[in-house]
């Protein structure tokens, strides 16, 4: 955790930095601690006031009063959306302060964005953004003015409802699937053929190919590529399969 100290303006009470802007306290959160050091350096050195949050592997008591009401102005978010499970915990996390929200995405704007957008963030921006507009945005953010590209943002929530939408179709018919017919799916996915599928399950392989027809049955598809794409077409936008449906702020990361 780090932070800097300012001296307050003689005229207004409030913070200011040498320059005479007023100070904004930061919260700013990454799953890659270096990053967040980095990052909270580079805008320190701008007279912005950052505190580094402990997540997502620390103590979620000592996370929840690091996000305590009125703790700083703004909150800024590192993190590549990129993975259901890290979209998850993102929303868990944006979901536990009331404030403010600023996400850096590595990920170019898409519906993942329309979810942050759902999920409370003010503004989300690429991480290649340059320090200066970070803090031009930041300032704005923090004195309760709105993201001049909110219209573009407000956009990617249709896109993103649409996407969970179908995403939620393609869960329905995943469940529908037995636990065996699950083990042939995942294991076509690995690229077994039917017969390692057979030796590995014990099976012949008439009933393997017969749970891989009732698979492609199910699931409303003609081909194992595509029976598939269904199953990364979930994990790439919803509920990884295999995943425990409580990820928590606190849990490990994954990278499945």
């Amino acid at each position: 955790m780090m932070s800097t100290t300012c001296p307050r303006s003689a005229s207004t009470g409030a913070p200011s930095n040498a320059s005479g802007e007023q100070t904004v306290d930061l919260l700013l959160a990454s799953d890659v601690p270096l990053i967040a050091e980095a990052v909270a350096t580079a805008l320190t050195s701008r007279g912005l006031r950052t505190t580094v949050l402990d997540w997502p592997r620390g103590d979620r008591a000592a996370l929840q009063q690091q996000l305590a009401p009125g703790a700083a102005d703004l909150a800024v978010l590192l993190y590549d959306v990129d993975m259901s499970v890290r979209m998850a915990k993102a929303t868990a996390l944006l979901r536990m302060w009331s404030g403010p929200w600023l996400v850096l995405s590595g990920t170019a704007a898409d519906p993942r964005w329309g979810g942050l957008k759902v999920a409370g963030v003010s503004a989300v921006r690429p991480s290649g953004v340059s320090l200066a507009d970070v803090e031009s945005l930041v300032r704005l953010l923090a004195a309760g003015g709105q993201d001049p590209a909110a219209a573009a943002l407000s956009d990617q929530v249709d896109a993103w409802r649409t996407l969970q939408a179908r995403h939620g179709q393609l869960q329905r018919r995943l469940d529908s699937l037995a636990p065996r017919q699950l083990q042939v799916l995942g294991l076509l996915r690995q690229g077994v053929q039917v017969d390692g599928i057979a030796n590995r399950l014990g099976l012949s392989e008439a009933t393997v190919r017969s749970q891989v027809q009732s698979v492609l049955r199910k699931l409303g598809v003609r081909s194992q590529l595509a029976a598939v794409a269904v199953l990364h077409a979930i994990e790439e936008h919803g509920v990884s399969w295999g995943a425990a449906p409580d990820q928590r702020i606190g849990d490990s990361h994954s990278t499945s």
